[in-house]
């Protein structure tokens, strides 16, 4: 479990817990930001518009983001003042996922810029941190991606696509179909090849294409 990071690899742990909760934080900013630009001024009258990850995030998932590794937030919207009634559900929703490909993309650009540290230099430290942001970006990404409710790709997903029966189940199921997911996750090795392969694509491009 991440939590036995604490005592194997203490910085590990810290950079983690930073990155994880920064990054959440940083989504739920995505979609306050995308919201009030969709016209919808819930999240600034709830108090959203700002840093503080226990708005963002609460005790729990702060606490998870130090056990396990993982973290979740949430933010108040009203789809129906969306200017764009047909889109604006799909912008909001794809704002919070499309804030971990920024961030994934300058951590890779960081560790093109950074190289190889040579050994003892200060560098190694700073590779070292963005390492793990471009690693947790890319999971909280793929993850929120993931179109079963109450994940963000599940919104995403239903503007681009009639989801029809599965669609209808998914919504009516409670917590059953992340359930799924999550078992889905922890049982099979796909999704952490497919966190290795977007990880590894992000260094590639900004790598130079390995040239």
């Amino acid at each position: 479990m991440f939590i036995t990071l604490l005592a194997e690899n203490p910085l590990y742990w810290v950079f983690g817990v930073v990155v994880v909760i920064g990054s959440v934080v940083l989504h739920e900013l995505g979609h306050v930001f995308a919201a009030t630009w969709e016209g919808d001024d819930l999240p600034r009258l709830r108090g959203h518009m700002t840093w503080n990850p226990l708005v963002h995030m609460g005790w729990m998932s702060i606490a998870a983001a130090c056990v396990i590794g993982i973290a979740w937030g949430q933010t108040p919207v009203n789809p129906s003042r969306f200017r764009h009634r047909r889109w604006g559900d799909t912008i909001v929703s794809f704002a919070g996922p499309a804030v971990h490909i920024l961030l994934a993309a300058v951590s890779a650009f960081v560790l093109a810029l950074v190289g190889e540290p040579a050994a003892g230099s200060g560098l190694i430290f700073v590779r070292f941190f963005w390492e793990i942001a471009l690693y947790f970006n890319v999971l909280l990404l793929l993850f929120n991606m993931i179109p079963v409710p109450p994940f963000d790709g599940f919104t995403v997903a239903s503007g681009f696509f009639n989801m029809g029966a599965y669609g209808r189940w998914a919504r009516s199921a409670g917590m059953l179909p992340m359930l799924l997911v999550f078992v889905f996750v922890s049982a099979t090795p796909f999704f952490g090849k497919a966190v290795a392969a977007v990880t590894d694509a992000f260094i590639w491009v900004f790598s130079g294409g390995g040239a």
